[in-house]
């Protein structure tokens, strides 16, 4: 009940479950690394694809 009177009492928006507890702002920088490490495996993907194909024209 103690942390129920804490998250309600705070001016900071808190997202919650039974495991854990985080603020909106930390979720919101969690989600700009995700999608930041999306795009460089996306990046990388399609390097990967581009140096497939140098590398089968050669042959």
């Amino acid at each position: 009940m103690e942390v129920k009177k804490k998250i309600s009492s705070s001016n900071t928006p808190y997202f919650f479950s039974k495991e854990m507890i985080i603020t909106k702002k930390s979720l919101n920088e969690n989600q700009l690394k995700f999608t930041y490490q999306k795009q460089l495996i996306s990046d990388l993907d399609n390097k990967h694809k581009e140096w497939s194909k140098s590398i089968n024209s050669k042959f």
